[in-house]
């Protein structure tokens, strides 16, 4: 578990960041953090920094959680988003969950974001480490493949092997 994640804290007002802050500080988390309050902000700090997650208020003047998630999806992939709201229905957290957030929580729980980041986190680490064990086996396979082929070619130039055209 990274003690001090790397994380924008997407949200309109300097409250409710540190009011997200507050609670990640007394779970034992120093964040590395920023505040973002809109899609340029949010654009343009996606590509600049290597953020570890995302925490996105649902709703904001200037920018939508929903919208928020596209973007980070579009720029940085499966990176962990979790939405925090104080008046999130029932019927727009499922929503965000099928739009591909990780989670939800509600602003006047707090005590769920730091287990939620703390899973997040680590399952965001399995995955890496999941798509690096796909990519060697992809390379080992090609590898081989490549081996084989020469092999082949090697014999058939010795005429010990002789494959069809």
């Amino acid at each position: 578990m990274a003690a001090r994640p790397k994380l924008p804290i997407i949200a309109d007002a300097e409250d409710d960041a540190e009011l997200i802050l507050h609670a990640l500080r007394r779970a034992g988390f120093e964040p590395d953090h920023a505040r973002i309050e809109d899609a340029d902000a949010l654009r343009a700090a996606l590509h600049a920094e290597p953020w570890e997650m995302m925490i996105c208020d649902h709703s904001l003047p200037r920018l939508d959680a929903f919208t928020a998630l596209k973007m980070a999806r579009e720029i940085r992939g499966d990176i962990p988003f979790i939405v925090v709201s104080g008046v999130i229905g029932e019927e727009s957290a499922v929503a965000a969950m099928r739009a591909g957030a990780n989670d939800y929580v509600m602003k006047d729980d707090l005590r769920r974001l730091a287990p939620a980041i703390e899973r997040e986190l680590r399952d965001a680490e399995t995955r890496r480490q999941m798509r690096e064990a796909e990519d060697r086996k992809s390379t080992r396979l090609n590898s081989s493949h490549v081996v084989i082929s020469y092999a082949v070619f090697c014999l058939q130039k010795q005429k010990l092997l002789i494959l069809p055209d």
